[in-house]
């Protein structure tokens, strides 16, 4: 559970950047590792949607390019951590 957290407050870090509009595709994916590893450990489901509130905010505050690279570098990351 311990290792959610960190990757759930992690992806929070790796989504703090600049400004843009609509999540790409890569974000929606990275989004969906995050939240079945979220759910395998037990996260509450409450938790879980204000966590993907704030990871939608902070990738519409990039520019498009930004996101996709950010996310696929996160779903990189996020595979490794399976």
């Amino acid at each position: 559970m311990k290792k959610i957290y960190l990757i759930l407050m992690t992806s929070s870090l790796f989504l703090s950047a600049c400004s843009g509009s609509s999540m790409p595709k890569e974000c929606e994916e990275s989004w969906q590792h995050i939240e079945k590893m979220a759910k395998t450990s037990g996260i509450p489901e409450d938790a879980i949607k204000n966590q993907k509130k704030a990871f939608e905010d902070e990738v519409n505050k990039m520019n498009k390019e930004e996101a996709i690279q950010v996310c696929k570098t996160q779903s990189s990351i996020l595979s490794m951590a399976k």
